[in-house]
């Protein structure tokens, strides 16, 4: 063999060994991937709630797959997406309401019919889901990105959006197989958390009404208490009390007592806020609770209600009636030195403030019902 011939055989074989050596380099590359996005996927399908799931897609994410960003765009089909994962926790809110894009399916039409079904990467991504990341903060420009769509049989739920500032992180040509499962996991995940937590509330649900039960009342009432005392905030409590229910039940029979609760109930939510917790205590009695509202405030409030029931008419089929309530409210700020204690007891302060509550009722009642009173340790207000 000439000593050319054996040359280019030599660069030959060396060519045939590095083109093993990029695709041995490659396949464990692949494997690597994919353990990370195997692992990933599996972690938040398992995740146990709203918070763990939303940490695992929009930190975890970020951190393993060295991403820049992350945005979970979600199709609000039942208008409560918001609600379910942030729970009125504001901690969860500030932390992930830029990266939690949730789209009204009847107002913003024009966006949900935007998703596609197909994956997306490299930079027309950015171009055509720029609005996904309008509420990010960042000093560079984003120049590559994964558009994720999140599917559930037939229907796209939502998507994922992965950000880099490296134009070379999401290559258009790329394979999608990996980052295809860890959108299918992430599909799965999103839909089990949502409807866990729609069962959750339902157990939570008074029957009748379709507000709060008293048992999520007193888990929500200590969890504002907590929030209350950490930003030296007031928080009001107060009772809702049908005046005379017995005499409707007595008069009009327990069907036309049903529909009067489910009214006023009805009435209850729609002058009180989104944030605000409203539950049936039992019986005709109503307890809420009004986060961050001065005393103030919600003696407004508690006015424009009472006058509210006692203005509108319920119709029967030969006549009609109307009915009253009795308000009893305190509020945070009215305990003094409870509230500076170095450790505060947030039941302590719970049932002492229900305490106060129940007795301003009681007075509203006492003292020819019909009335809103307030209770304040040291005088009392009428």
């Amino acid at each position: 063999m000439s000593l050319k011939t054996s040359t280019l055989a030599h660069a030959r074989n060396r060519q045939l060994q590095n083109t093993l050596n990029d695709l041995i380099r490659q396949a464990r590359e692949n494997e690597k991937k994919q353990e990370l996005y195997e692992t990933l996927g599996f972690e938040i399908i398992a995740a146990g709630s709203p918070k763990a799931l939303l940490d695992l897609l929009l930190t975890e994410t970020i951190v393993r797959c060295q991403l820049d960003e992350a945005v979970l765009c979600l199709i609000d089909r039942h208008r409560d997406i918001k609600r379910l994962f942030f729970n009125h926790n504001d901690e969860i809110r500030v932390l992930y309401e830029n990266r939690l894009v949730i789209l009204d399916c009847v107002k913003e039409t024009g966006f949900v019919d935007s998703l596609t079904r197909t994956p997306l990467l490299g930079a027309a991504p950015l171009k055509n889901f720029h609005w996904m990341a309008s509420g990010l903060k960042t000093s560079s420009p984003f120049k590559s990105a994964a558009y994720l769509p999140l599917l559930r049989g037939n229907s796209i739920i939502g998507a994922l959006f992965l950000l880099s500032h490296d134009s070379n992180r999401f290559p258009k040509d790329a394979g999608t197989l990996f980052l295809q499962k860890l959108s299918i996991m992430a599909a799965v995940a999103v839909e089990n958390c949502l409807n866990q937590q729609r069962v959750k509330e339902i157990s939570y649900q008074d029957v009748l009404t379709q507000v709060y039960n008293r048992r999520y009342f007193d888990l929500r009432f200590k969890d504002e208490i907590e929030r209350t005392l950490r930003l030296q905030d007031d928080l009001v409590c107060m009772f809702l009390d049908v005046d005379f229910f017995k005499k409707i039940n007595d008069t009009y029979g327990h069907q036309t007592g049903d529909k009067t609760l489910i009214h006023i109930a009805n009435l209850i939510k729609e002058h009180l806020r989104a944030c605000d917790i409203v539950a049936r205590y039992g019986g005709e009695e109503f307890v809420a609770a009004l986060p961050a509202t001065t005393l103030q405030q919600a003696l407004e409030i508690a006015g424009r209600l009472r006058e509210t029931v006692q203005s509108t008419a319920h119709h029967l089929e030969t006549e009609s009636f109307h009915v009253t309530i009795s308000i009893g409210m305190t509020h945070f700020k009215s305990l003094g030195s409870l509230q500076h204690q170095n450790r505060p007891d947030s039941e302590q302060i719970a049932a002492l403030m229900l305490d106060y509550a129940d007795k301003a009722l009681y007075q509203a009642k006492s003292e020819g019902r019909n009335r809103v009173v307030v209770y304040d340790p040291d005088i009392v207000i009428t």
